[in-house]
């Protein structure tokens, strides 16, 4: 048995969060004693308590609260991990700095890839303790080689890919919701609304979609920064009652089987959950053409669009919903080749690590003892 720390800034809807409350919920199950630490309650919280995990609630009273440092460090000494898995970049560095300093194993996760993090103060920081973990988990080839590129081995960083609840997919009941209708062509996005996502373009794209294809309509399943600016683009296009804002669902899967084409333009991504779940619920993809949506599908199982030729994603979203036979045959060539990992595979791999993380800082403090009793000497 492990006693685990995790650590992330918010439990609200998000991919991350998500793979979070799954495997935490799966580690509890085998017999782990599991905690949760977060800034900011939200959706996974109850799943959290009900499954027998631990969660705390880190109180602050702002983002950069410099009290916030020192809580951290008061739950890690009451909860006595054996391990601390740290989640996103302010928990990466607030929990990596306290980790370091009670010499607790480290394991950071990586979700994303290079371009996700410009050359800010905190990324930097974050650069500069990751360097230290014991343990890089990236969810892709992308983040793994982020970390290379920083100088840290390879031996110190492992992939472990995203699961996907495929069960949960196939028993997801119909859609009920009286903002799309039946004859309705729904073009889903499905992440948060945030710069990196790119939905400002699609908000642009979708307009000339729907002169088009009066019938179109679009859907956002997800919160962010950017949900106010949207809805005002949306509403300065005059397509406010074509638009639908539902925020963060907890029945993304019945979202997922109602869709006609799953739309991702994303700049940069890890291991996207939102595509790796519209595969197995065989919606039609329209990509962005980068590494990313790449590594997941092949040109027969897609259409790839260039970031920056909108004309070039409105033909391919229209492609989609015209051509139906040829739009339903990629969706089921993707699907039969995508290989894609269960919660169960997913928790061992974790367990491993961890292993990996404990072993590697018991190394550390035994090597860190050796050279104090020989400087003694």
């Amino acid at each position: 048995m492990v006693r685990i720390l995790n650590l992330i800034w918010t439990l609200q809807g998000g991919g991350a969060e998500g793979q979070l409350a799954r495997l935490a919920l799966a580690l509890g199950q085998r017999g782990h004693e599991v905690h949760v630490g977060f800034v900011h309650d939200g959706v996974q919280s109850r799943a959290l308590t009900a499954g027998a995990c631990t969660t705390h609630h880190i109180r602050t009273a702002a983002k950069y609260d410099p009290l916030l440092p020192v809580r951290v460090g008061a739950l890690m000494n009451r909860v006595k991990p054996d391990v601390v898995h740290t989640w996103l970049t302010y928990m990466d560095v607030l929990g990596g700095v306290n980790a370091l300093v009670r010499r607790l194993p480290w394991v950071m996760s990586e979700r994303s890839a290079a371009l996700s993090y410009p050359p800010t103060p905190v990324n930097r920081l974050r650069v500069g303790l990751g360097r230290r973990a014991d343990l890089i988990v990236a969810n892709s080839a992308g983040g793994a080689d982020y970390w290379r590129a920083h100088g840290v081995e390879p031996a110190r960083v492992e992939i472990v890919p995203n699961h996907v609840a495929a069960e949960d997919i196939a028993a997801a009941r119909p859609l009920d919701d009286p903002r799309i209708g039946r004859s309705d062509d729904l073009i889903l996005h499905v992440g948060r609304l945030s710069a990196e996502k790119n939905v400002d373009a699609l908000v642009r794209v979708f307009a000339a979609v729907h002169r088009a294809r009066p019938t179109a309509k679009l859907a956002f399943c997800g919160d962010g920064p950017l949900m106010n600016s949207t809805k005002e683009a949306v509403a300065s296009s005059g397509l406010t009652s074509h638009v639908v804002f539902a925020g963060f669902v907890t029945n993304v899967a019945a979202w997922l089987k109602r869709a006609n084409v799953l739309v991702a333009l994303s700049r940069c991504e890890g291991h996207p959950n939102a595509v790796l779940e519209a595969t197995v619920a065989g919606v039609p993809l329209v990509l962005a053409d980068i590494a990313a949506y790449r590594s997941l599908c092949a040109d027969r199982d897609a259409l790839f669009v260039p970031l920056t030729d909108e004309r070039a994603i409105s033909d391919a979203i229209l492609i989609t919903l015209s051509d139906t036979s040829a739009a339903a045959g990629r969706a089921a060539a993707a699907r039969q080749e995508l290989s894609v990992a269960s919660i169960e595979a997913t928790a061992t791999r974790y367990e491993h690590a961890y292993d990996r993380a404990i072993a590697a800082a018991l190394r550390g403090r035994t090597a860190a003892e050796r050279s104090r009793n020989a400087a003694a000497k």
